[in-house]
């Protein structure tokens, strides 16, 4: 073969000869490849992540005992410097020159020496003077069927109370200096009295008018409870809903939790550590936990002493009162404790009580009666125009609102957050909460992240909370029969809450570094990072729970039955001289008169009645043909059929009734002492009943 075809051969198949390398080339990387031993076999790549996160926790670890002195290692060495006190001690008896130690310049406020300080986990103080109170009262439910009407509104109207003429009384005649005021005083007297039957407790402007408008009260077609003796919610009911009321016993139980105790300790632990967030580290209350202990048949020294065996965790939580509330309740009460001193997770809704006061129950003494900014206002007036009279203000909105002492405003069914719409949609807010898993909802959570400092918190926030006794008229079965109180027993309460873990929050992009914690509470935080498993669970594991509170004094459902001290009427008495000595002798025994409140089951209300002229060993039991009930839905007087009560209760002994020698007017207080078919003893009086005796028996409408 010559050259040219040599250079022809190269030049028509230069392209080919390149394909053919790169061909080899490739056959030859592959066959390398497919001889090289396969890396998945003896390496896992889940492990080898694995060994990764461990080393980089153990990273973060807080190493300087084991650097420093040498703990773990094999030959223990340390690294401490060996320290000669004596040398030590000669050096510093050596006077030294200070001209190398005069600073330069004068030293600036606010550098910072470069040592952390490190976070750590603040003492939650257990809640405090536990308070529990039965009640039995009327509340506001929702009616299965709207189109069917309860037993009390099927009842006739009341009949009519004659009401009594008082008599005026007569006012002194002063004279004036020229002695002819006589006309102008009588005139007054006059008007005075025509004023006095116009004006009088429980008489409103319809009565004055001729039973005009719903005030017509005895003198129109139907008689109307007084408005200003409701002191309980007045349902309104939501489209579609139709409140009944039905009979609800439970017990109710307040405390104080000693908020700024906890802020002062937040602010120790934590504002001065490397990464502060005033939202994360600031007490954020999330959940909360009531067990009861049966103690009927146990003495004093066992109460003190119960065994983790004695106790019963209950369920009423307040995922399972928003359930209740949105599907069995006809809205709740109104609020009447101040935000200041409230928090969701610790301060329970109240149950729409009607007719009945739900104050005295619904707070704690701890609590104050107004706001912070009421109080302020108030004692700014109080030092800044004392000489002005009485200061008004616009507080809550309420134009010339009379400013008066704490604890003197009443609080009627009419105030806000009276109905279930002022609450938002509940079927939301119950979804919310279960895929939180049972936290107090993600919202809580995410509010906590702009919450700031307080530079003023408040001295408590209110513990709130209820044990319901009849769990099928709510709508709720527990399978644990130990849950349920019984009737006849004597319990005692504790409870505990929960606030979210600063060190350990439920959120994981504010979870702070670990480096940033002490040692302890870093060996904690770490050991809780390797149990989570969902978002769930971290909810749960970021709870930080307090010690368990004191317990309550032993308390038992409430009886169906309520007394009311009325007027003693003291029996004639004889004073003999014996041996020098006036001895007082009885000739007549002592009466008293009192308001009976049963409940009757047929028409789901409380209904009265008043026995008269009752003597010592007398039953607390009545008779009547008929007895009026109050309709606690339209505040009307109905008239029930006969009624008979039988009651255990005695009137041991009665005591008071005397005339004062002051007046001719007045007597001085009666008391009566019952002894309950409970075996309990109970010492009432007619000036602490007064109002709830005139209210059962209806005195302002007879004129008493």
């Amino acid at each position: 073969m010559d050259t040219d075809k040599i250079k022809d051969l190269f030049v028509y198949n230069f392209e080919k000869m390149i394909l053919v390398v790169v061909i080899g080339v490739a056959v030859f990387l592959i066959y390398s490849g497919s001889q090289q031993p396969v890396f998945t076999a003896d390496n896992d790549p889940d492990d080898l992540k694995t060994k990764a996160n461990n080393v980089k926790r153990e990273i973060d670890l807080d190493h300087n005992a084991v650097v420093i002195d040498g703990e773990g290692l094999a030959d223990r060495t340390s690294r401490r410097p060996i320290f000669d006190i004596v040398a030590a001690t000669d050096r510093s008896a050596t006077r030294v020159n200070d001209g190398d130690y005069r600073p330069t310049k004068k030293w600036v406020a606010g550098t910072q020496s470069g040592k952390k300080i490190r976070r750590r986990d603040p003492r939650l103080a257990p809640p405090e003077s536990l308070v529990v109170t039965a009640v039995a009262s009327v509340i506001a439910i929702q009616a299965d069927d709207p189109d069917l009407n309860y037993p009390l509104m099927g009842l006739d109207a009341a009949d009519p109370i004659e009401k009594k003429e008082k008599k005026s009384r007569r006012k002194k005649r002063s004279r004036s200096r020229g002695g002819d005021g006589g006309e102008e005083d009588g005139m007054e007297e006059d008007m005075e009295g025509m004023l006095g039957d116009m004006s009088g407790p429980g008489v409103g402007m319809g009565d004055a008018m001729g039973g005009m408008g719903d005030g017509a009260g005895a003198d129109g077609p139907t008689r109307k409870f007084d408005k200003k003796n409701d002191f309980g919610y007045r349902p309104m009911g939501e489209e579609g809903d139709k409140p009944i009321p039905t009979f609800g016993r439970f017990i109710v139980g307040t405390a104080v939790v000693p908020y700024k105790k906890m802020y002062d300790q937040y602010a120790m632990c934590l504002s001065d550590s490397q990464g502060y967030t005033p939202g994360r580290d600031t007490p954020m209350f999330c959940d909360m936990q009531i067990r009861r202990a049966d103690v009927t048949d146990k003495t004093a020294e066992e109460i003190k002493n119960l065994k983790e065996e004695d106790w019963v965790q209950l369920r009423w939580d307040r995922k399972l009162l928003t359930m209740l509330a949105a599907q069995k309740w006809s809205g709740f009460a109104p609020e009447i404790v101040p935000d200041d001193y409230r928090d969701d997770a610790l301060s329970l809704w109240l149950p729409p009580v009607m007719l009945d006061d739900y104050r005295s129950y619904a707070s704690h003494p701890l609590i104050p009666k107004l706001s912070r900014t009421d109080l302020e206002k108030e004692e700014a007036a109080k030092n800044n125009d004392d000489d002005n009279g009485n200061i008004t203000f616009d507080i809550n909105g309420d134009e010339d609102f009379d400013l008066a002492p704490a604890g003197s405003r009443s609080s009627g069914g009419g105030s806000s957050m009276g109905s279930m719409g002022a609450m938002g949609d509940m079927g939301e807010m119950m979804g919310d909460m279960e895929d939180m898993g049972g936290g107090m909802g993600m919202g809580m959570g995410m509010a906590m992240m702009g919450r700031g400092f307080d530079k003023n918190p408040s001295e408590y926030k209110l513990v709130r909370f209820f044990d319901f006794y009849s769990k099928e008229m709510y709508g709720f079965e527990f399978p644990d029969g130990k849950v349920n109180a019984k009737l006849g027993r004597r319990y005692v309460y504790s409870i505990r809450y929960a606030v979210d873990d600063p060190n350990f929050p439920r959120f994981p992009s504010i979870q702070p570094q670990l480096n940033t914690l002490e040692s302890d509470v870093a060996k904690r935080v770490d050991g809780l990072m390797s149990k989570v498993l969902t978002l769930e669970d971290r909810v749960e594991r970021s709870k930080r729970w307090s010690e368990w509170s004191a317990p309550s004094e032993p308390v038992g459902l409430p009886s169906l039955q309520e007394y009311y001290a009325g007027p003693v009427e003291a029996g004639s008495a004889s004073l003999w001289q014996v041996d020098g000595k006036e001895v007082q002798y009885q000739r007549d025994a002592p009466k008293v008169t009192v308001a009976i409140s049963n409940f009757d089951p047929e028409i789901d209300a409380k209904v009265s009645v008043r026995a008269e002229k009752l003597f010592e060993g007398a039953l607390l039991s009545a008779k009547a043909d008929h007895a009026d009930v109050v309709d606690p839905i339209t505040l009307e007087v109905k008239k029930t059929p006969p009624v008979e009560y039988e009651s255990g209760t005695i009137i041991v002994d009665i005591d008071g009734g005397l005339p004062l020698d002051i007046t001719d007017d007045l007597n001085e207080p009666g008391m009566i002492l019952l002894f309950g078919g409970d075996n309990s003893l109970q010492l009432s009086d007619d000036v602490s009943d007064m109002e709830m005796y005139r209210i059962n028996t209806y005195a302002d409408e007879r004129g008493e």
